[in-house]
């Protein structure tokens, strides 16, 4: 027996069976390791930069200038609000302090409002802001108080001036020259408040209730009758007097077949049944058949309901 046939000899040939799965497994290991970070980086990537693809406000085919501008006047601050003129030739958006206006003709404005909650354009395309017991409105190339009022917790503008609705769910519309031109109490505090195409026209949603008024002077229109269900949004369109609402998720209406929303006539307070329920949330500009909807702090494009 030669010396490679020995015990010695016996004993390694026994043994690299067993080394070489070793190496084997780990390399199995260290590839899964090597591929998972790969893949992990991968998906970080994709799902870290897809949404701004998707979404940035830059790239907004009606609102992308004005976003650029309003990044510009902003940076990276806190921004706490947004708004679009009716015909969507200006936007505005506010901070902690600071408020930025910009037009599609590259004019911009900042002006130091501390404690801003709401702003909101009127149907002559001028800016209001709400500011604690203020109320200001451009004038000028600057914001200028006309008038204290209870602070304003929504602004909505409206061909005649600006909707103002408090804490307390009192609802005042108020004149440029800040004279009071209407005003309601409503049933509670809560209300989400919105105005129609030509700025005629403004509902509140409240406690599953659609109450309507007329805009300027808070005529209210609609009859005390429950809707055909549980109200939960609405969505102003292209009728001056039509919107569409969405009921409550899971609710089945008071009569008739379930529905998930229904076409309502705010001025003749009939209704009808809509062919789908609308996607998300959006305002209808009041000059313009254009719905927007918050984006990353700014104003973007929607989809129509």
């Amino acid at each position: 027996m030669s010396g490679r046939d020995g015990p010695g000899a016996q004993r390694r040939a026994a043994r690299a069976p067993g080394r070489s799965f070793a190496l084997a497994q780990l390399r199995a290991w260290s590839l899964t390791v090597v591929s998972s970070a790969a893949l992990g980086l991968l998906l970080y990537v994709v799902s870290s930069s897809l949404p701004f693809v998707i979404v940035s406000p830059s790239s907004d085919t009606n609102l992308g200038a004005l976003n650029r501008c309003l990044f510009r006047a902003l940076g990276e601050r806190t921004r706490l609000g947004w708004a679009v003129s009716p015909d969507a030739s200006r936007a505005a958006v506010f901070g902690p302090r600071v408020v930025a206006v910009c037009d599609l003709q590259g004019g911009l404005f900042r002006e130091e409002v501390p404690g801003a909650t709401a702003l909101t354009f009127d149907g002559a395309q001028r800016l209001w802001v709400a500011a604690g017991h203020r109320l200001l409105r451009e004038e000028g190339g600057a914001l200028r108080p006309v008038g204290d009022f209870s602070p304003p917790v929504s602004l909505a503008g409206h061909a005649s001036g600006v909707l103002a609705l408090d804490a307390s769910g009192q609802l005042v519309s108020v004149s440029p020259e800040g004279a009071v031109l209407g005003q309601v109490m409503l049933p509670g505090p809560g209300g989400r408040l919105s105005v129609g195409p030509g700025g005629t026209l403004a509902t509140v949603v409240w406690g599953g209730w659609v109450l309507a008024y007329e805009a300027r002077t808070l005529t209210p229109l609609l009859p005390e009758r429950a809707p055909p269900c549980p109200v939960e949004s609405l969505w102003w369109l292209d009728a001056p007097s039509e919107v569409l609402v969405a009921c409550v998720a899971g609710t089945p209406p008071d009569a008739g077949a379930p529905q998930a929303s229904f076409i309502l006539d705010v001025r003749l307070g009939t209704s009808r049944a809509a062919p789908s329920r609308p996607r998300a949330p959006a305002r209808r500009l009041l000059g313009r058949a254009l719905y927007v909807h918050a984006c990353d702090g700014f104003p973007c494009t929607a989809p129509a309901p």
